[in-house]
């Protein structure tokens, strides 16, 4: 059986979804003996399969190179994003992240989603199975993620737009900080149109 594990620490979320005998991390903002420790508990084997990255800002990367030598994994983050992990002691081989690639798992599929808008590389993960969405800051309880730049909030829309046309609405939304939602509890989008 599938599961969702969430942690928060310093307000930023990080995830695994655990799937039969594979481990997939959704940011690293958490230190790798607490992941290792919480995998002990569960009984789990401490090899990760993907690292993925919604976006590359510090504080959702911060812990990415100790997790990597400690836990291994395949790290993934959308090629745009790459220049902000210069943040961070960085020396690892990534894979580029397309929309709509498709990533598997022993019984899941995760889609991506490149969702620019708070950074040019932001993504999502959505796991159909799981009826969830992994949104990075890209999509927030009550909002989005801080945006910069002349053209980022025009990009923002977009990307909103198309994640509300796109999916469920009883998609649950697991965001990189704060607690979780539904894309229907999120009935701001339906005025996106009227923003553009």
């Amino acid at each position: 059986m599938s599961k969702i594990l969430k942690f928060a620490q310093n307000d930023v979320n990080t995830y695994l979804i655990l799937d039969q005998d594979e481990v997939v991390l959704i940011d690293a903002a958490l230190p790798a003996g607490l992941l290792i420790e919480e995998l002990d508990r569960l009984g789990r084997k401490h090899e990760l399969r993907y690292i993925l990255l919604t976006h590359g800002h510090l504080n959702h990367v911060r812990y990415l190179p100790e997790i990597k030598s400690r836990l291994g994994g395949e790290v993934y983050i959308h090629p745009s994003d790459l220049p902000l992990l210069l943040e961070i002691p960085y020396n690892l081989e990534t894979h580029p992240l397309k929309n709509l690639d498709r990533l598997k798992l022993s019984s899941l599929e995760l889609v991506v989603f490149h969702t620019p808008g708070h950074t040019e590389g932001s993504a999502c993960f959505y796991v159909r199975e799981l009826n969830a969405l992994f949104s990075g800051d890209t999509l927030l309880r009550g909002g989005f993620g801080e945006i910069r730049g002349p053209h980022s909030m025009g990009r923002m829309l977009r990307s909103l737009k198309m994640i509300s046309r796109t999916l469920p609405p009883e998609t649950i939304v697991y965001p990189g900080h704060g607690s979780e939602t539904t894309l229907k509890d999120e009935a701001w989008m339906d005025g996106l149109d009227m923003l553009s």
